[in-house]
């Protein structure tokens, strides 16, 4: 999958290099910039004045859902597909009958340099017609023109601010997967099992159910975040203080009295303080989501969300008992006598 800074890269060039190339190479630059973000409906707009008259229907029809996001919406009423093409012929109407022109880009190029050398030689006396068609392309080619420039300008801020977006979390999963990699090794692994089941999900075709792969990842999502409670707090056979369970199966348990135990530490910072704020309820939010996902269909965006949210609480844990620890080095280290301390 193309990465934001990658697309962005392409529409850059695009922009930059926009009046020194001819206009079909950078609407097809643009058909090529919108099908990777998923932009369905100007993929196949800007397409369709790159397709030359006639050529056989189904293949025309196969070509344009290899630009589609989602191929299934093809031939329904409302789909981004028809609605491309509504656009597109309300621009090539030609004024005055119910006729469209439907010459693409190089073929229109060709015929208004065709009828220029006509005009230069003599050989054509329909002045009036000539002017008409002329206009008439120089229209499309302007409206189609302007329309290319557009996207590509709306794409450079969208995608400037995806990067952003792209680039603070890609900094706080090196941190992450470092932690996980140092604390619970395993996990790297079962993470990238989950990611396994839910690109095989994105993969099913509507004649094979998805449902299996989807209650893999939740389940796998379910075992990790019990995994990293069993990290920073193990089971134990007492219970709390105030009477609840902390043995194995009991993982929400052991959390609130780690997040606890946060709290009421005297060196507790303002940073622990942010890090503890609602924690404990985003992970029962999620636990309770995982654990609900084993029994029923889950939707593939729900799924992803699942585990977004799970690597994310992971990483708030891991590195929350990170401070924990460093906070007890410091607190030994200052309460020893001065010749004992390192």
């Amino acid at each position: 999958m193309a990465t934001s800074d990658h697309v962005l890269q392409l529409v850059r060039q695009a922009l930059d290099e926009f009046d020194d190339k001819p206009l079909e190479v950078s609407v097809r630059r643009a058909v090529r910039i919108a099908s990777l973000m998923g932009e369905t409906k100007y993929a196949i707009r800007l397409s369709l004045d790159l397709k030359t008259m006639g050529g056989d229907r189904s293949t025309n029809g196969e070509i344009s859902r290899m630009l589609m996001e989602d191929p299934s919406s093809w031939g329904s009423m409302t789909g981004p597909a028809e609605q491309a093409l509504k656009a597109w012929m309300n621009d090539r109407k030609i004024e005055g009958s119910d006729n469209i022109d439907g010459h693409s880009l190089t073929e229109l190029e060709f015929w208004d340099n065709e009828l220029g050398d006509l005009k230069r030689s003599g050989e054509r006396v329909d002045y009036a017609t000539d002017l008409n068609t002329r206009e008439r392309t120089t229209r499309i080619l302007a409206r189609t023109r302007h329309l290319t420039f557009a996207l590509l300008c709306s794409w450079e801020r969208r995608l400037d601010y995806s990067s952003i977006n792209e680039s603070i979390f890609g900094g706080y999963r090196v941190k992450v997967d470092a932690l996980l990699a140092d604390g619970v090794p395993g996990l790297l692994q079962q993470f990238n099992a989950v990611y396994r089941r839910l690109q095989e999900a994105s993969e099913a075709t509507p004649d094979r159910d998805a449902a299996e792969e989807l209650s893999q990842a939740i389940t796998t999502c379910r075992r990790v975040l019990k995994a990293v409670v069993d990290h920073v707090l193990p089971p134990q056979d007492q219970p709390s203080a105030t009477g609840h369970p902390l043995d194995d199966a009991h993982h929400r348990h052991r959390l609130f009295e780690f997040t606890k135990q946060a709290i009421e530490s005297k060196s507790s910072n303002k940073l622990t303080d942010v890090m503890i704020a609602g924690l404990y309820e985003r992970f029962v939010a999620v636990d309770t989501m995982t654990n609900k996902a084993v029994h029923a269909a889950m939707a593939f965006e729900t799924a992803n969300l699942c585990a977004l949210n799970t690597y994310i609480i992971c990483g708030e844990i891991i590195s929350l008992h990170g401070l924990q620890e460093d906070v007890a080095l410091d607190s030994d280290s200052t309460s020893a006598p001065p010749g004992n301390r390192p």
